[in-house]
């Protein structure tokens, strides 16, 4: 994205401390995200290397706004409110904004930085029509849409965590199905940011499996557990359980909203994390038992989790 791909954009002025951009200067390199998903379901995201700094005014809408900031250092200023997001210190957790009415917005960033984040907005008619029927208790929630730039932030946990990557891991190519994926995350995203906002318990896929379904789940589990280090495949995992692949395959996305081998990648990634912060045991090491033989390829996929490297991790 280039100065004038930004200055195009219509309601965004730009400015810059920089005095060598022209309108042709790069911004950003890397990957953005920005469609409707559905009439009033948005998601923005972006994995890019941010080449110079600068400040963009322009609008947000009314509605509300599940942030995830990964990696970077950027400050926001909506209406009044200031915003400071770092991806050191707002990885593990989302951010909830509010807004009742059309507000100003302001994007402040110091540039020569990589940036890995995700927006997913819901407007005030998608809520009423969609979104609300998540929560025994509506009120709560209208409450807050009415506050005006009412915010709050939430841990962000294994399973949310989950649905952030399915929808920040780039698709191999055009897919229907991909796009059905991303979808179901996004409103999984802004169901569990409703509950959480309003105190109320988010009704888990969990809840939905039966006796028998919950203790195949664990069986599962357990012989996932077992086996740190070992490249393991679906078929043995759903023999030693007693379901199908694809009746395994329904009991994880049911709890965990992915798919058996993407959480098996995610559970062993942040197991490696807490390792390296422990800091006894070598990132050589810690990739074999995360069942990489490739330090490389290692070193790539926890990067692109946890937007710092093994090696960053381990130095503290």
């Amino acid at each position: 994205m280039r100065v004038s791909d930004l200055t195009q954009r219509p309601g965004v002025t730009f400015e810059s401390q920089e005095d060598c951009l022209s309108m042709d200067t790069p911004l950003f390199r890397g990957e953005f995200w920005h469609r409707e998903l559905r009439r009033g379901l948005h998601l923005h995201a972006s994995d890019v290397f941010e080449e110079a700094g600068f400040t963009a005014n322009s609008s947000q809408n009314a509605g509300l706004s599940c942030v995830f900031f990964l990696s970077g250092d950027v400050d926001v200023a909506i209406g009044d409110r200031n915003f400071h997001f770092q991806g050191a210190e707002n990885r593990n957790q989302g951010l909830i904004i509010s807004s009742a009415r059309l507000e100003s917005f302001c994007r402040r960033s110091r540039g020569h930085q990589q940036i890995r984040h995700l927006v997913v907005s819901a407007s005030p008619e998608w809520l009423d029509r969609d979104g609300l029927s998540v929560l025994h208790d509506h009120r709560p929630a209208e409450a807050l849409l009415r506050n005006h730039l009412a915010s709050q932030s939430w841990p962000l946990t294994r399973r949310l965590a989950g649905l952030v990557s399915r929808i920040m891991e780039p698709a191999a190519g055009p897919s229907a199905l991909h796009e059905l994926m991303v979808e179901s995350a996004a409103v999984e995203i802004v169901a569990e940011a409703l509950a959480a906002s309003t105190h109320q318990e988010p009704m888990p896929r969990s809840s939905m499996l039966s006796a028998t379904e919950t203790i195949r789940l664990r069986q599962a589990e357990q012989f996932i557990e077992a086996r740190q280090g070992q490249k393991l495949h679906v078929e043995d995992i759903a023999q030693q359980s007693g379901v199908s692949v694809s009746g395994l395959q329904r009991l994880f996305q049911a709890k965990y909203g992915t798919s058996v081998l993407n959480h098996i990648r995610q559970v062993r990634l942040d197991d490696a994390k807490r390792m390296l912060e422990c800091r006894d045991t070598g990132i050589q090491q810690v990739a074999a038992l995360a069942g990489y033989s490739s330090a490389a390829n290692f070193a790539t996929a926890f990067k692109r989790r946890f937007g710092r490297s093994p090696s960053e991790i381990a130095a503290g």
